[in-house]
């Protein structure tokens, strides 16, 4: 289990993070975005 513990495993993790929470901001963009624009349209 020490590699989890590795300076570069760390960095491909938040590497790995980084990209999920991207993905996740974007999708929750695209999924209220109908919504905000109807309500300010």
């Amino acid at each position: 289990m020490s590699f989890l513990f590795d300076k570069r495993t760390k960095k491909v993790v938040h590497a790995i993070w980084a990209v999920v929470a991207v993905l996740v901001i974007l999708g929750m963009v695209v999924f209220f975005a109908p919504g905000l624009a109807n309500l300010f349209g």
